[in-house]
């Protein structure tokens, strides 16, 4: 985890500075969970993974060298004629330095693998480029759901404070006998009914910044969101006219990427029935004592050309070019599948989008005409037109209204970021 920010407790200034710097907005949660998430990480190393993959399937291009060198001595002991044994000992020493070179192996299935791990790796990179949007994703459903959850704890504030208010008035009219005991029993309920409320809200903000911290991978931390930096939804029209092109999506040319792998790996292992062809050459040298005077004339030098052809090996290679042929047309088949859901996927969620709007914005009308309820009847109680109990339900009307705007605006939000990322688009982070 990592800490930018340092308590000075001795200066107020101080303070106020720190408090800014921990107040993030949307971009800035995303920047902290790049560099702290655990998933990014991951990604990355799968795709190390993929490039050193490449180099070891593409090592057949470059010689092989190899050097050898090695020094014995031997004792032994022969019979000799008078019955006793002659002790015996030699030394010797050796080098030796070879080189080989694949010219043509299986009919060029070695080409072949080169081009199926290209693929494999333009593959990789596709999904760290979708892993970093999943992951703004996460970020962005986290954040949204802390400013969810704290804009209900301010409704259910100002819920509290209008009802704290009523009851302060009706104690006030019970006193001189303007209200009865049963309104200020219905007053007093209303109010440990909305205190109730904002305990359960500051819970839920406490829960929704615990998701935050853990997707940001900042566990502990004191950052908190910056509500002046919320987006607002985009409006109906742009909603509608979205394009809905699935070429940007990662994981759709990931998989094509890996179908073009398999289809590769596939005609690589049909080329093993054609034979292989490799160059060599060689230099060694031998000699009873470590003596470089004559060492042009006790070495020896060799090249080669060989042709090699397997005729049956017991049909492990018809094993191999089915289990290939298996592969692709499985890989073949997932990327149909792929392709069915993101498109209906994207579909549906510019569909939800549509309808978050439009809800929201109907959830503003509601809460207007809410608070010019509330305000009417607050006229009408006075008069002695209806009762407390009336009065009371408008200003749950607005309490319950004003939830529903900070709901459907957030599901908006939520319901654009992911559509852009079907579409392998950037979601919206900032202005």
């Amino acid at each position: 985890m990592r800490m930018t920010a340092v308590l000075l407790p001795f200066a107020a200034a101080a303070l106020t500075v720190q408090a800014d710097s921990l107040s993030l907005d949307l971009a800035g949660w995303v920047s902290l969970a790049m560099e702290n998430s655990p998933q990014m990480d991951i990604s990355s190393a799968d795709l190390m993974s993929s490039e050193a993959s490449l180099r070891a399937t593409g090592s057949f291009r470059w010689p092989v060298l190899s050097f050898s060198s090695s020094a014995r001595h031997s004792w032994s002991s022969v019979p000799d004629m008078s019955g006793g044994y002659t002790d015996t000992d030699n030394s010797t020493w050796s080098m030796s330095a070879s080189v080989s070179q694949e010219l043509l192996a299986s009919g060029g299935g070695s080409w072949l693998r080169l081009s199926g791990s290209r693929r494999s790796l333009e593959a990789s990179r596709f999904d760290y480029d979708q892993a970093q949007l999943d992951l703004t994703m996460d970020v962005i459903e986290s954040y949204y759901g802390v400013v969810e959850s704290m804009g209900l704890l301010e409704s259910s504030r100002r819920a509290l404070e209008r009802s704290a208010e009523q009851l302060s008035r009706t104690s006030a009219l019970y006193r001189i006998g303007g209200a009865t005991n049963l309104e200020l029993i219905q007053a007093e309920v209303q109010r440990s009914t909305d205190s109730l409320s904002v305990l359960q809200r500051e819970q839920a903000v406490s829960n929704a910044y615990v998701g935050l911290y853990r997707v940001a991978g900042v566990i502990g931390s004191d950052y908190r969101v910056n509500l002046d930096a919320v987006l607002q939804p985009v409006d109906l029209n742009t909603a509608m006219n979205y394009d809905l092109d699935l070429s940007g999506n990662n994981s759709i040319a990931a998989s094509e990427k890996r179908v073009a792998a398999s289809e590769y790996n596939y005609q690589a292992n049909r080329r093993s029935y054609w034979p292989s062809l490799n160059a060599g050459g060689s230099w060694s040298w031998s000699n009873d004592e470590l003596d470089f005077e004559d060492f042009s004339d006790r070495d020896s030098w060799q090249v080669s050309l060989s042709l090699q052809w397997t005729l049956f090996d017991g049909f492990n290679r018809e094993g191999m070019i089915q289990s290939a042929r298996a592969s692709m047309l499985r890989q073949q088949a997932s990327h149909e599948s792929l392709l069915n859901t993101v498109s209906s996927s994207v579909i549906t969620a510019r569909d939800d989008l549509i309808n978050s709007i439009r809800s929201w914005e109907l959830s503003l009308q509601v809460l207007n005409q809410a608070r010019e309820q509330l305000r009417l009847s607050m006229m009408s109680y006075d008069l002695g037109s209806i009762s407390l109990l009336d009065l009371l339900d408008a200003q749950s009307r607005v309490a319950s209204a004003e939830a529903s705007v900070e709901s459907s605006r957030v599901s908006s939000l939520i319901t654009e970021a992911r559509l852009l990322v079907l579409l392998g688009r950037p979601p919206r982070v900032g202005e």
